[in-house]
């Protein structure tokens, strides 16, 4: 199996481009289930977050595997893609994983919610059986892989993300009163709930929150106990009290809508951390509105980035140590497979030929039992010189190509065995 990964991220894909490419929840579940159908692709996992849109699969033909997953971006998400699609194959592949999932690829260097998005992504492609062995063992080395260097490193001891950066924002706007400003988050998801906590730590005294289903507002009133609970259908009333509004929904389509903004009478900055976007472009052309995405905070700085990028190029450098490791890997167990279809191939044509001889000679229980021994022994000798002579293999090229004739020399399922009629026939075929 090889490591295949076609995507978008924010590193050259404007916002409007993303969003075309994202997946919601249905959509991702649809998506793997429409590529497991290609003969090309055995796996199949879609990371998909606010900066970046990606499809791992494990497969047999990595040119062909691309070939499909860039026509599938096209197809079915928006043909305004293609020119900021990535493709990247095997050893590349594998280093991509690991600098997302460790946060070195993140807008924010180093930031924590990718990690949990990582595992998100690997945990709804096992729920419905569309990643195997090789992606889950690809997708837990780098999530442990991640958790170590943060724990080594402490690149994240610092909380950020887009959530912890945005309060950090509205702190910035406000240094001498931000404690007092209301602050309404529309999103009681991840997202929101983070936003939620960092305000809670940087002494926001006035959070209001809102959502469209009230799912886990216990568990915001038990984070910060001033926040105030707002029905969904009464967001625009309240927008004129508000100082700030944060938008992080999953919602397909945009929550807030110019026509429905009600009259401002004071400054109000938006910040929509959502993709696809929550709130409408022309919002930001309201008088007395600053309207900020995901990409306005591109080059927001915090006082550990110069720490974290030392920090980065170690990990980058660890990362490749830790791909040496799992390739070696990932060649012994072609190695460990095919030593064990060997065996499970002779196991199956010696019980086949101990049934038809049984079959067809007249044995005591006695002799029966010596006829299968030797069967089974001579079958065992028989593939025990190769089962030695590839476990002495370490060259990735000189597996494959055996792994290619084993394959076609014990297909999965192999001829039945048949025993000629010895009255009529001296051969016996096997």
């Amino acid at each position: 199996m090889k490591l295949v990964v076609v995507g978008i991220n924010h590193r050259d894909t404007p916002i409007e481009i993303r969003e075309k490419g994202s997946f919601l929840h249905r959509t991702l579940i649809e998506g793997i289930r429409t590529l497991l159908k290609e003969d090309a692709i055995a796996e199949v996992i879609i990371l998909s977050t606010c900066n970046r849109s990606e499809i791992y699969v494990a497969t047999r033909n990595p040119s062909e595997a691309s070939d499909i997953l860039s026509q599938f971006y096209m197809t079915e998400k928006s043909e305004e893609l293609e020119p900021f699609l990535f493709v990247k194959k095997g050893r590349d592949a594998l280093v991509h994983l690991y600098e997302v999932v460790t946060g070195l690829d993140s807008m924010i260097l180093g930031e924590d919610q990718i990690l949990g998005q990582a595992k998100d992504a690997l945990e709804k492609s096992h729920d419905i059986n569309g990643c195997g062995k090789y992606l889950t063992k690809m997708f837990r080395e780098a999530i442990t892989f991640t958790k170590k260097v943060k724990t080594d490193y402490k690149i994240s001891e610092t909380p950020l993300s887009l959530s912890s950066t945005a309060v950090k924002h509205i702190k910035r706007q406000h240094p001498e009163d931000y404690g007092n400003k209301k602050i309404l988050i529309i999103g009681s998801g991840k997202m929101g709930v983070l936003a939620l906590r960092y305000m809670k730590a940087e002494g926001f005294q006035n959070p209001y929150m809102t959502n469209r289903t009230f799912h886990n507002m216990d568990e915001c009133e038990a984070i910060h106990e001033n926040v105030q609970v707002v029905r969904y259908e009464n967001r625009y009333d309240i927008i004129p009290e508000m100082d700030v509004i944060i938008t992080a929904t999953a919602s397909p389509h945009v929550i807030l809508k110019a026509e429905n903004m009600p009259q401002i009478n004071k400054p109000l900055t938006v910040i929509d951390l959502a993709l696809p976007r929550d709130v409408e472009e022309a919002v930001g052309n309201i008088d007395g509105i600053e309207l900020l995405t995901i990409d306005h905070f591109k080059d927001i700085m915090d006082e550990k980035m110069a720490y974290r990028q030392e920090i980065a190029k170690i990990i980058e450098v660890e990362i490749q140590s830790e791909i040496d490791g799992l390739l070696s890997w990932v060649t012994h167990a072609k190695v460990d497979n095919m030593v064990k279809n060997l065996n499970e191939k002779s196991r199956q044509l010696a019980n086949e030929t101990i049934t038809n001889l049984c079959g067809h000679l007249e044995l005591s229980e006695k002799e029966a039992e010596y006829l299968a021994k030797i069967v089974r022994s001579k079958f065992r000798e028989m593939v025990m010189p190769p089962i030695k002579q590839l476990k002495s293999l370490d060259n990735e090229e000189a597996i494959i190509g055996i792994e290619k004739t084993v394959t076609y020399l014990f297909p999965e399922k192999p001829a039945k065995l048949v025993l000629g009629d010895q009255k009529n026939d001296d051969t016996a075929v096997i």
